[in-house]
């Protein structure tokens, strides 16, 4: 039998080791980790600190290459987690107790090995920035007989990404922009329309100036992590009336970091 005992680790909570940033001490942010003997990680094969876990009989047998025994380990981490982006590191401790031999024709021991080895698995972890959802309401400026008849819709965006991440959100011009100026079409015919940063007249463009700030969001949660951009679409009223159709156009909204 191998038995692999959990001896500690350089950061741990809840019997478990936690990744911790490297680069800034004064970041508190950790990632627990998941120690198991079994893939799957199912409950009864995890490891905990000052636990451990035994591979006898017919699975060692299964793990033996030669004379070298290539035992499994598996590592996760636990889901849930809100961290900010950066590299992560823990070092996990651990001691083997060895009951081995090499059995002969007959069934027999001929050459029994015992002992203890001590060693140590050091795991890292880069966390980048990235957004896990967004949400972009389709607009609807609904009906109307004159340009200047069309309602003012005021709708949001919502943006969920990593925590302390700082980026900036555009909205391109759509397929029928002219003249930086943004236009749905129906067939040949084109209505000019606008989105603005809430209820401004400052443009929520694709470039410079006209990007929005994660740190000028309209709200935020309070685990930081989402943020909110209040906006308002607008058919231009100096322009004009296009004859009746049902007008659209496609944005693309990016976030860049």
């Amino acid at each position: 039998s191998i038995t692999l005992n959990y001896t500690g680790a350089t950061v741990t909570a809840a019997s478990r080791a936690t990744l911790k940033r490297t680069d800034n001490a004064t970041i508190t942010d950790v990632i627990p980790t998941r120690l198991c003997g079994a893939s799957g990680c199912t409950g009864t094969s995890e490891v905990q600190i000052a636990r451990s876990y035994t591979w006898s009989g017919s699975t060692l047998l299964g793990l033996l290459g030669s004379r070298q025994y290539n035992i499994p380990l598996y590592f996760r981490t636990v889901a849930g987690q809100n961290v900010s982006a950066g590299p992560y590191q823990v070092t996990l401790n651990f001691s083997v107790n060895y009951n081995v031999c090499q059995v002969g024709a007959v069934g027999l021991c001929l050459t029994p090995q015992t002992g203890t080895a001590v060693t140590s698995i050091t795991l890292n972890m880069n966390v980048t920035n990235d957004c896990s959802a967004m949400t972009t309401p389709n607009i609807n400026f609904n009906s109307a007989p004159l340009v200047q008849n069309f309602p003012t819709i005021s709708q949001s965006i919502a943006v969920t990404c990593t925590k302390g991440s700082a980026y900036t959100i555009g909205i391109n011009n759509g397929l029928n922009a002219l003249n930086n100026v943004r236009r749905m079409a129906s067939g040949n015919n084109r209505m000019s329309y606008e989105i603005y940063k809430e209820a401004t007249a400052n443009r929520w463009g694709v470039s410079g100036t006209e990007r929005w700030s994660s740190g000028a969001s309209s709200q935020v949660s309070t685990d930081g992590l989402l943020r909110t951009y209040n906006y308002t679409a607008r058919i231009l009223p100096n322009q004009t009336t296009p004859p009746a159709g049902n007008y659209s156009d496609t944005l693309v909204v990016d976030v860049a970091f």
